[in-house]
């Protein structure tokens, strides 16, 4: 497994691996509504160019590949992880952990001190093993429940 920046030809690709997760370890985490919503938003069936736009938000995106496929996906500001979505048959590999450190990395070489995140439900466990704090108790936006954390770096 290498990591690299994430190229926007790669965007449906990414999508795919965002959908693909999300739909099966997230989809509790929410309304309906919510959940509907942020698959629709990251739906691969979109038009490249929507999907490069979105993904053209956050200055910092990394993907993993193994045999030349996108298996994960980490992207964010210098300060806060936006997506961290790695296939489910890669999950306790890792291919997320790789992807965090190498994303922390880019942070402090852009002068970060900190990285926030609002961690899905499911993925709190996973930030907390790599030294994220909760900073609140369970918050909702659009109708996704979320733990927000935080790391000093």
């Amino acid at each position: 497994m290498r990591i690299r920046k994430y190229n926007s030809s790669n965007s449906k690709e990414v999508a795919k691996v965002i959908y693909q997760t999300f739909s099966k370890f997230n989809r509790n985490e929410g309304t309906k509504k919510g959940i509907k919503d942020y698959l629709n938003y990251y739906s691969p069936r979109k038009d490249i160019k929507e999907l490069q736009k979105i993904f053209s938000k956050t200055p910092l995106a990394l993907v993993a590949i193994k045999n030349n496929k996108i298996i994960g996906i980490i992207r964010g500001s210098k300060n806060r992880v936006t997506n961290l979505f790695v296939l489910g048959t890669y999950h306790k590999k890792g291919t997320g952990k790789a992807l965090l450190y190498t994303f922390e990395k880019n942070a402090k070489k852009h002068g970060s001190k900190f990285i926030k995140i609002r961690s899905s439900l499911y993925a709190v466990s996973f930030y907390a093993k790599h030294g994220y704090k909760k900073t609140t108790g369970i918050r909702y936006i659009k109708g996704l429940r979320f733990q927000p954390m935080m790391k000093k770096l």
